[in-house]
Formats: C-alpha cells, sequence, structure tokens
C-alpha cells in the first residue's frame, strides 16, 4: 500500500504539475480551533475573492501589522491577480497566508476523483504561478461540505488540513452589515477559527468596529501556520 501510495504522489506530480510528497498515509486532521496557547488570538480567515476590492481591504488590514489572516484563494477570480504585488509582499513578511479554496467553488461532493483533484491542483498551481507559494497544507473545501473520499484525495495530494471553523460572521449577500457585526460580537473569542468573505467591500466603519471587538477582549489575529507550526499536518 505503501509503494502504491508513493507511485501515486509521483504520477499526479508529473502529470498535474503538482509536487510529490512524502505522507505514510492519506490522512486528514479537521480543524476548527486553534491549539492552546498562553497568547489570547484567533485566525479571522477569508474565503473567496469574488471583490476585488473586497480583497484590497483586508490585505490593507494585514499591512497596518495588529492582525494577520489566512485567506482561502479561489483562483478563478481576477482580484488576486490584481493584487499580486501585495499579496507577495505580505507573504514574504509572514503578514498573511494563503489557503486552497478550489478554482471555482464548486461543491466537491457532486464531482468524481479526478475533477476533485483539479479543482485542488488548479488552484495549487495558480499560487505557485502567482505567487510562489505553496498552500500545503490546509485546504477549505467549498461550502464547507466534505466527505471521506474528498479528503483522501485532497490528503494524497499534500492537503491533509481540511480547515473549517467555530463561527462565521455570517457575510452572504445582501446581509446587513449590522447584522454582520452582530455576529462578530457572538463568535469572536480565544482560540477560534472564524470565517469571513471577500465577495462585497464592507465599509470601513464595519470593519473597525470588527477589530474594535478584537481588541477589546484582548485578541489578534494569527496566521494558521503561526498558531499550528511550520510542521503541522
Amino acid at each position: 500500500m505503501e509503494i502504491t501510495r508513493q507511485k501515486f504522489l509521483i504520477g499526479a506530480a508529473s502529470t498535474l504539475l503538482i509536487p510529490a510528497v512524502e505522507v505514510a498515509e492519506a490522512r486528514s486532521t479537521i480543524i476548527t480551533r486553534l491549539p492552546a496557547s498562553r497568547v489570547k488570538r484567533l485566525a479571522w480567515t477569508i474565503d473567496d475573492g469574488v471583490s476585488a476590492d473586497a480583497v484590497g481591504s483586508y490585505l490593507d488590514i494585514a499591512e497596518r501589522g495588529e492582525h494577520h489572516l489566512t485567506l482561502f484563494v479561489t483562483s478563478v477570480y481576477s482580484s488576486w491577480r490584481t493584487h499580486s504585488k501585495q499579496i507577495s509582499k505580505l507573504l514574504a513578511a509572514g503578514k498573511i497566508q494563503l489557503g486552497n479554496h478550489t478554482v471555482n467553488h464548486k461543491d466537491l461532493t457532486t464531482l468524481n476523483e479526478q475533477q476533485i483533484k483539479k479543482q485542488l491542483i488548479g488552484c495549487h498551481n495558480f499560487m505557485l504561478d502567482e505567487f510562489g507559494y505553496d498552500a500545503r497544507p490546509y485546504f477549505r473545501p467549498p461550502y464547507g461540505i466534505s466527505n471521506a473520499k474528498i479528503r483522501l484525495v485532497a490528503a494524497d495530494l499534500g492537503y491533509t488540513v481540511p480547515t473549517m471553523w467555530y463561527g462565521s460572521f455570517g457575510d452572504n449577500f445582501g446581509v446587513p452589515e449590522e447584522r454582520i457585526v452582530r455576529f462578530a460580537r457572538k463568535w469572536i473569542a480565544d482560540e477560534r477559527i472564524l470565517i469571513d468573505h471577500c465577495n462585497r467591500l464592507k465599509t470601513q466603519k464595519s470593519l473597525n468596529q470588527i477589530q474594535a471587538i478584537m481588541r477589546s477582549r484582548g485578541l489578534h489575529s494569527v496566521t494558521l501556520t503561526e498558531a499550528f507550526g511550520k510542521g503541522f499536518k
């Protein structure tokens, strides 16, 4: 079984342009919280990228340095290329981290294994080509929907950490920003992974209010790698 898996990884690398990784077995560590720490912290994670302006607003938050962010890239959206220089700069500074959120946000449970691979590998190769960045082991299945098959396929490609969340800002299209701030008050707490989206531009007022809630509770946001360490799988 071990040899067969390794042959698969090498084949995937040569055929689909993704480097092979050494894994003893395809396994997944699903996370919704950060490990305990003496420092109060959370992970502010932002998905998708429909709006270039929204992406830019979060990058500016990271640029100011108080909060480090993890952005789950859906690579079909041009906003990631629009902000390529700033993203590369912030990656180099350790102020942001990228995760794999597939090519175009399809429900992976509706796809076969080869289609799932193409969704993950397409996004992976985009980040390598655009930013020189390998996002493994963190991926977020679209809509947070996953199953054993998806996790096995992802793990075989080195994406061994399906990243879910403990609380959401509930920032769907058409939701009033007052509701987003209420959700922030409800869910912002120590050790939590929170999900947000960069699909529409939030007002600076609401972004300031979200950050003010974090400050009032003695919290700051860290990237997943800062919380779990570089060797986490």
